[in-house]
This record gives C-alpha cells, structure tokens and sequence, in this order.
C-alpha cells in the first residue's frame, strides 16, 4: 500500500478521535416571569400618632388604646392588574403576634388590622382588588397600642411597619 493512502487514513482517522474527545454537550437554560407592571404608591409614608395613653388604662393583660385608621393608596394600577397583595414585616413582640415597641415604655406592643378586625402580625399579607373603573386601591388598616401581659409603664412609643406590594 502506498504510505501516501496510509498517511491520509491515519490522519483521517486521529481527525475523528480528536473530534470525538473535544466533543460535549450544552444545555442552555431560560428563565424569566410575566410580571404585572406596578402600580404607583400613593401614600409613600404615613405617621399614626396613639395620643397620650395613661398607664392606669393599660394595667390588666390585653388592655389597649383606641383603634387609630389608616389608608394605604395605589392609583395609576395598569389596565389587567386585578388584585394588589401587601405583606408586613417589623419587629415583631415577644409573643410573635404583635409589633415590638421600640420606644421607652415597657410591657406595650403594637396591634395592626385590617378594618374588619384580622390582626396583621409581622410577615401577614392583605390583598385588596383593584377597582376596575378608577384602576387604584386602598388599603384600609388600623392600628392601635395592646399590653399583652399588663402593667404598661410610662415612656414613648415608636414602632416600624415596612409593606411591601406585590401585584396580579
């Protein structure tokens, strides 16, 4: 045989090894999500001011202060953007059903609902419609000062509330 021939089927044939050891395969992977556009926060920020409450009032376990309201607005929802769902998170009290006190007086905690009652503890979601018409919604909560355990003491009261929108 001619050592030209053998020349090329040996270089042919370590051409198809070479190919085969250099050969692997590849997956590409794709992910993403079809989200609802946002819509606009009306009420970025809001203050609810408890008064003055007096210690004699809050003496027994599961006293607490009147119910103070507060409305949280979206307007501006995109057309197609059927329900708005809210989630609370703070510190949360001892009991875990409540908000901590931040401020300087002892044996209180904070107490958010929804306007029919449903206590809101901290990681608690709230999901409201979005009116079709007006394309906004409201969140109507209330919020009030609870001592849990009894024997509130004398000092400030301060506690933060984050709400994060999520939309469908």
């Amino acid at each position: 045989m001619n050592t030209t021939k053998l020349g090329l089927i040996a270089g042919g044939l370590l051409m198809m090894v070479l190919s085969r050891a250099h050969a692997a395969d590849v997956n590409i992977t794709i992910n993403g999500k079809v989200v609802a556009k946002p819509c606009t926060v009306s009420t970025v920020s809001t203050t609810v001011d408890l008064g003055d409450l007096y210690t004699f009032n809050l003496l027994s376990a599961g006293a607490t202060s009147p119910w103070h309201s507060v409305t949280l607005n979206l307007t501006n929802c995109p057309v197609g953007t059927s329900k708005v769902t809210a989630t609370f998170s703070g510190t949360a009290d001892s009991s875990r059903s409540y908000y901590a006190n931040q401020g300087a007086a002892r044996n209180i905690a904070l107490q958010l609902a929804d306007s029919n009652g449903l206590n809101l503890p901290n990681g608690s979601t709230k999901a409201v419609a979005v009116n079709d018409a007006s394309l906004a919604a409201s969140l109507i909560l209330q919020v009030r000062a609870i001592t849990p355990g009894g024997n509130a003491t004398q000092g400030s009261i301060q506690s933060l509330i984050n709400v994060t929108y999520t939309y469908s």
